[in-house]
């Protein structure tokens, strides 16, 4: 598994609890990359380029990130970041939102030029919710409340939340000028002594899915209208049994080859160059 726990935090749980009752206040914006999921998908700037906190882009940039307004609000996290990380390589601090939702399969950081291993993305889970999980390509997880986990956002993940109840984790991007272990983040050493099995969740044998079932069933169907919805219903078999992620993208071409339309075709082959291959700095797909 390319993401790994690297650490493990102990918050104080009342500071903590306030914070999250001014995170659940935080105004809703227009999602920077709301083509990439379903359902209620929130992503609210705590630091940044520029500390505007409806600056919910990612970018590359030389200077030190600036602490947004929403995250002068939350004192609690503030002080915890800073408490426990080297914030000098820190370029975007984001707390992000999945309820009952999905993220779907993607790449991130192919629009960006500099080399993939110099970033790194952290996630801090601030609650449990044992109805949220995570992918990278072959695995599925699920990250604890307090776990510190490294990313790998430079392969192919995605991310779901099966309920309707909160999952709000911590995000930190690190950019740095070469290569750099993950534990280095920390001011204190001992966090990275903290870490304990993963928790994985159990998965079905694949050979037991009737995939050919599955797909013809879907190249009945499809239209431009539910092109979104195909692609989570394939990206889902991943989480329920053990088989690639990034098998969804030749199945969605397969369907869409089934069923006959080329325009369908051409717009999935669109999609999976877009998601995860190369997309321009600032583009969208439109679905």
């Amino acid at each position: 598994m390319s993401s790994e726990m690297i650490g493990k935090i102990t918050f104080n749980d009342e500071l903590l609890q306030n914070d999250l009752k001014i995170i659940a206040q935080f105004p809703t914006l227009e999602e920077e990359y709301a083509e990439f999921g379903i359902g209620s998908w929130k992503n609210h700037s705590l630091w940044n380029s520029d500390g505007d906190f409806k600056n919910t882009q990612y970018s590359d940039y030389s200077s030190l990130a600036k602490i947004t307004q929403l995250g002068e609000m939350l004192p609690y996290i503030t002080h915890m970041i800073k408490e426990n990380f080297d914030v000098t390589d820190i370029k975007m601090v984001r707390v992000r939102n999945l309820v009952n939702g999905f993220v779907i399969p993607h790449k991130d950081f192919v629009e960006l030029n500099q080399n993939k291993k110099k970033y790194l993305r952290v996630f801090i889970p601030l609650e449990n919710n044992k109805n949220a999980y995570h992918s990278d390509e072959e695995s599925v997880f699920q990250m604890q409340k307090g776990e510190v986990w490294k990313l790998d956002a430079s392969i192919v993940h995605a991310a779901a939340n099966f309920s309707v109840d909160s999952r709000v984790n911590l995000c930190l991007d690190f950019q740095f000028t070469k290569n750099t272990a993950p534990e280095a983040i920390f001011l204190d050493k001992s966090i990275a002594t903290g870490v304990v099995a993963p928790t994985l969740p159990a998965r079905k044998n694949f050979s037991n899915f009737d995939l050919n079932l599955k797909l013809n069933n879907l190249a009945a169907n499809l239209n431009k209208n539910n092109l979104l919805n195909t692609l989570v219903d394939l990206s889902k078999i991943h989480f329920e049994y053990d088989v690639s992620i990034v098998d969804c993208y030749d199945w969605l071409l397969f369907v869409a080859e089934k069923s006959g339309s080329e325009v369908m075709i051409n717009k999935c082959k669109v999609l999976k160059k877009y998601m995860i291959e190369k997309r321009e700095f600032g583009e969208r797909f439109v679905f």
